[in-house]
């Protein structure tokens, strides 16, 4: 309550100080500009009007008394086009906000019920700032209901003693005189399942207005995946922790106000307010911040109102324990700077009047029309940008299986000429069985390099430039991560078990990955397997070697001859060398076929994925579906939100 206001009230009420005013003529708003005649003046021409002068008030009116019919079936349309809205256009429009537009819709015009959210808003850095926070949002939301004509209510004391951060509480100013007689006392409203405390209140500055606060807590780091609308929506319908009715747990439920306050506390609350990119005016989304020794002149150019919570629980305190400090009272509550809250809660909340829509509705319902929109233009964009790269030509696809039918000829080629060389060459003839006692370690070195140089490498290449062709061509890549070709498959054991082929898990990458998975894999699997298995067979040609030669030494000195116990030792070593070299080289042999088989499964695997997303771009162009239908349903939301706006605008 402004603080001349509340001196007057005091004055006319104090003992002693009452005197009967004069009691003035009334006089229209018309005459009040025009100069008095005192009875000494000469009498002016006066000439009779043909008929009575109607004042300012009255003419408004008749203006609006006129046509009720026309304003009752605008909002009708409003509320059908909205309605509408809500059941063809769920996805681009915010259905909270939506909801209550059309509660606000079905009330009768100038009484519609307000709801406005104060928000302490939280810094994240200490606990104890976030607390001051909180208790400046309540404090506030005191200050600018609280009447300092009459002692502290029991609301008061409930707000006060009430935890915000634990606890959302909802503000409901009685509007009726059944209704104050629950002033101040805490129950229970229900929000769907969930409940939320509720604290009925009774206050002279908004009697009668139909207003529901919120008081909750929001963060200052808000998520804006979509843009600056996603932080007003965030504000404007902000998520409270309510306990559900039955099984006791907690959780996050959108509220959706019409109004907001962001209440901050110090230099961090003022920055984390700024830092918000929103778009609504300050008409809709205001910020306020406690400030106990920064005057009013460090902030004139800020949009930030400053306030001064503790000056003004001073100064209500000394006024309503005596009237005498009056003159203190108006210094700490103009320090205060309460005003400009309860300035702007009377603004907006009693706006209008008998028979006309508050402001606060029609910023909801010319907010929630231009996001509709702006989400089905966002589409449209999206859907032409999409139609432009999804169409692929016939002529494109052909040239495409060309190229690819020439891939796999020249990989083909490549396999078994790299392979041949590479089998022939001097690295590979150092692996002999009789080399192998002085080069067994040496196996998985030169085997590992020659399938990184030797195993499709032009073919790879090829592949990826195919690939970028394919994109070129306008073949989307695949939707939500997907991978756009089909996963390479794990071969079968070089055990030689049968066993089932397993898929590989899935690798998003733009080419496919089946010829690098596949060399991966030799390099990991039978590489390591061969290098062990010559490692194997010295130990067990030297083992057996050393056996006939110890048996032929004790032989010898069993009384048998020289040429009996050399004729032993030479037969172990022999059968053993023997048993050395069939193993290795059908050991050499069958990993030489293991890595062509390989090579020609990876090449067969890479033309069938890239074959397949072919023929899916030359049969569905689109992967989104049925384009039609979506056009559409665009089509029907933008006709309905040119309805709305129409009934809106003559509303």
């Amino acid at each position: 309550m402004p603080p001349s206001l509340a001196l007057q009230r005091a004055l006319v009420r104090s003992p002693g100080l009452r005197s009967q005013p004069a009691k003035a003529p009334s006089i229209c708003l018309f005459c009040s500009f025009t100069p008095r005649i005192s009875p000494s003046s000469p009498s002016p021409i006066l000439r009779p009007s043909r008929k009575p002068l109607v004042s300012l008030p009255e003419i408004h009116r008749r203006s609006h008394t006129a046509s009720p019919s026309l304003n009752s079936k605008t909002r009708q349309d409003l509320y059908r086009a909205l309605l509408d809205l809500q059941t063809h256009g769920p996805n681009y429009v915010n259905l909270p906000r939506l909801q209550l537009a059309l509660r606000n819709l079905s009330e009768p015009p100038g009484h519609e019920s307000v709801r406005v959210a104060f928000l302490s808003v939280s810094t994240g850095t200490a606990s104890s700032n976030n607390n001051k926070s909180s208790t400046t949002a309540k404090r506030l939301l005191r200050l600018a209901l609280a009447d300092p004509l009459t002692p502290a209510a029991e609301w008061e004391v409930q707000l006060e003693a009430h935890d915000v951060r634990r606890h959302p509480l909802i503000v409901r100013v009685a509007g009726k005189a059944q209704e104050e007689e629950r002033d101040g006392t805490v129950t229970v409203a229900s929000i769907k399942e969930h409940v939320i405390p509720e604290l009925r209140v009774s206050t002279p500055l908004l009697r009668g207005a139909g207003v529901e606060m919120l008081v909750a807590e929001v963060a200052a780091a808000l998520p804006s995946p979509g843009g600056k609308a996603v932080v007003d929506d965030a504000l404007l319908v902000p998520m409270v922790d309510v306990a559900a009715t039955t099984a006791g747990h907690v959780a996050a439920v959108g509220t959706p106000v019409h109004m907001a306050v962001l209440v901050g506390d110090g230099m961090l609350g003022a920055a984390a307010i700024l830092g918000m990119p929103v778009v609504q005016g300050w008409d809709v989304i205001m910020g306020a911040v406690n400030f106990t020794r920064v005057g009013k002149e460090d902030l004139a150019d800020c949009p930030l109102v400053a306030v001064n919570v503790d000056a003004g629980r001073e100064a209500l305190e000394l006024f309503r324990a005596d009237v005498g400090n009056a003159m203190k009272f108006k210094a700490l509550w103009s320090e205060a700077n309460v005003g400009r809250i309860s300035e702007w809660l009377q603004k907006s909340v009693l706006s209008g009047g008998e028979g006309f829509t508050k402001t606060p509705v029609r910023n909801l319902i010319d907010s929630l029309l231009r996001n509709a929109r702006a989400a089905v233009q966002e589409e449209q964009a999206r859907d032409l940008a999409t139609e432009s790269q999804t169409e692929v030509s016939p002529v494109a696809i052909a040239d495409l299986d060309k190229a690819l039918a020439e891939w796999a000829q020249n990989a083909h080629e490549e396999l078994q000429q790299q392979l041949d060389l590479a089998f022939s060459t001097r690295p590979w003839s150092k692996l002999g069985w009789w080399k192998l006692f002085w080069r067994a370690d040496d196996v998985g070195m030169m085997t590992s390099e020659m399938v990184a140089l030797r195993f499709l490498p032009e073919a790879e290449k090829a592949m990826i430039y195919l690939a970028g062709r394919m994109q070129e061509a306008g073949i989307a890549e695949g939707q939500q991560g997907q991978p756009l070709y089909a996963g390479p498959a794990l071969p079968q054991s070089s055990t030689g078990t049968e066993r089932q082929d397993t898929v590989a898990p899935n690798i998003v990458a733009k080419w496919p990955t089946h010829i690098p998975f596949t060399r991966n894999y030799l390099q990991e699997k039978t590489v390591p397997a061969l290098q062990a298995l010559a490692q194997k067979l010295v130990v067990q040609a030297a083992s057996l070697s050393g056996l006939s030669t110890a048996l032929a030494g004790l032989s010898y000195l069993s009384s048998l001859g020289a040429y009996e116990c050399g004729a032993i030792a030479a037969l172990g070593i022999a059968l053993s060398f023997r048993r050395f070299q069939g193993k290795w080289d059908a050991a050499r042999e069958y990993w030489e076929e293991e890595v062509r088989e390989e090579g020609r499964k990876a090449i067969r695997a890479t033309e069938a994925s890239v074959a397949e997303v072919l023929n899916q771009a030359g049969k569905t162009p689109d992967p989104r579906g049925d384009r039609t239908a979506h056009l559409e349903e665009l089509n029907m939301v933008e006709e309905i939100i040119k309805r709305a706006e129409e009934a809106f605008a003559q509303m």
